[in-house]
């Protein structure tokens, strides 16, 4: 594998701070299926090899590292912006306070401060930096949220200032050969860029993101982990 990969998985862990599980609407039975339905659960193993990968090590129901802070971020109207307030069902899931907005944008600064500078340090020693954003996603919810009907078994997201044609066309043909269905930009769109690097052109950062059906792994996990990892060998 390339020594100018850097994985990123924000979305694998289940881990919600006590007290901040304490200060949920929900039960905590009901608020830990929320957060086994909404996470990319068991992505994070897929990997053999994490040396290479930055993991966000709380739940996306806590802090979610791919959302934008600010009014721009779309999914804000859902209640799932950087902080969730709301349940895949729009029920009423947190209303942190002031202190609690505090420390978690504070551990949202962070991360991005890390991606910055691992992305930094690739590009200082190889002249260039390649981001696969890792993640998984569910037909139910993307229909529930989206009303999207047949969606794949792999999601590639691009972005235009972060695109290598190169590497896109490996990963469709890759995963096609072996029988997957595979969409670019759908159902979910775009790949994470690191805050530094953000919006500039001319960067020598491909960003890539590969979303994977839970319906795939699930089937088989052992099976698609040798075929993913067989993947990033390109």
């Amino acid at each position: 594998m390339r020594k100018n990969i850097l994985f990123h998985i924000p979305h694998s862990s289940l881990y919600i701070p006590d007290s901040y599980k304490q200060s949920t609407f929900l039960t905590i039975s009901k608020l830990e299926e929320e957060n086994m339905f909404l996470c990319d659960y068991k992505v994070d193993e897929l990997l053999n090899d994490k040396s290479q990968a930055v993991i966000f090590p709380y739940s996306r129901l806590y802090c979610d590292v791919e959302r934008f802070k600010d009014d721009s971020e779309p999914m804000n109207q859902y209640g799932m912006g950087y902080i969730y307030t709301k349940t895949s069902n729009g029920d009423l899931m947190f209303q942190p306070s002031f202190h609690q907005k505090k420390v978690i944008t504070s551990i949202y600064d962070q991360h991005h401060g890390l991606l910055d500078d691992k992305v930094t340090e690739i590009l200082d020693k190889y002249q260039q930096c390649i981001i696969i954003d890792l993640h998984s996603y569910s037909s139910e919810l993307v229909s529930k949220l989206f009303h999207y009907q047949d969606v794949p078994d792999i999601c590639i997201g691009i972005e235009e200032d972060y695109y290598s044609e190169e590497i896109t066309n490996h990963f469709i043909q890759f995963f096609e050969h072996r029988g997957y269905s595979v969409k670019i930009n759908y159902p979910y769109s775009g790949s994470l860029v690191p805050n530094k690097y953000y919006g500039k052109k001319n960067t020598n950062i491909v960003s890539i993101m590969i979303e994977i059906n839970k319906r795939v792994y699930e089937k088989n996990f052992d099976e698609f982990k040798k075929i993913l990892n067989q993947a990033m060998d390109f």
